[in-house]
């Protein structure tokens, strides 16, 4: 059992390239219509990679940096004044589109049982 998976991976990476030979030999295309085929695949192929580069170095810019990418500041924006107004108001603070919170004689919040005995 010594070294048995570097062997299992040697052996489905033969057998996979013996798939593909072996499929491009058959194909009932022409050599010139497989080649350009693959030529448009290995494009694509290309072009998706290189497109997830970007995007992966342009990730890590901003994790070492700590900034945030300009899509992204008006929605943090946002959560911090939506977190802000959410802080008034659990402090006893009401923000402007709501009504004062009611209280009872002794100056505190209801329960839910006694709100009826507002």
């Amino acid at each position: 059992m010594k070294d048995d998976k570097g062997k299992i991976i040697l052996s489905l990476l033969a057998g996979a390239s013996a798939g593909v030979i072996a499929g491009l030999l058959l194909a009932p295309e022409t050599g010139d219509e497989t080649r350009a085929g693959l030529r448009q695949s290995a494009s694509r192929f290309s072009d998706d990679l290189s497109k997830l580069l970007k995007e992966g170095l342009s990730r890590l810019n901003d994790l070492k940096t700590g900034g945030v990418s300009a899509e992204h500041s008006s929605d943090r924006s946002a959560a911090d004044s939506l977190l802000n107004d959410l802080d008034s108001t659990a402090l006893g603070g009401s923000s402007l589109s709501e009504a004062p919170a009611a209280t009872t004689e002794s100056g505190t919040a209801p329960t839910p049982e006694k709100q009826g005995e507002v």
